[in-house]
């Protein structure tokens, strides 16, 4: 090996080195962002689990208020059938 380009072989081995470090660097800031990206991801997944949860909770209650209701209604239509038709007799008397 010639001497003479020695410091050429040297300067060329610092500059790789130079760019493997930064291609190093990149890659871990790269890593730490998708690290956060999915830190955030399970969150959100987390939380949209939550809410489809009491969202079901919430269609139960809603689904027994509205039978609770429907009966009800019910209930008074009867009541006001039986006035109707009490009605009907007192006047047909």
């Amino acid at each position: 090996m010639d001497n003479a380009n020695q410091p050429d072989r040297i300067e060329s081995i610092e500059r790789i080195l130079q760019q493997v470090a930064a291609a190093q660097q990149r890659s871990q800031e790269r890593h730490e962002a998708l690290a956060e990206t999915v830190e955030l991801l399970t969150r959100d997944v987390q939380q949209d689990a939550e809410n489809v949860r009491k969202d079901a909770e919430n269609i139960r209650a809603l689904a027994r208020n509205s039978q609770i209701l429907h009966d009800s209604i019910k209930g008074l239509q009867t009541i006001a059938e039986a006035h109707e038709h009490r009605i009907d007799r007192l006047e047909g008397q």
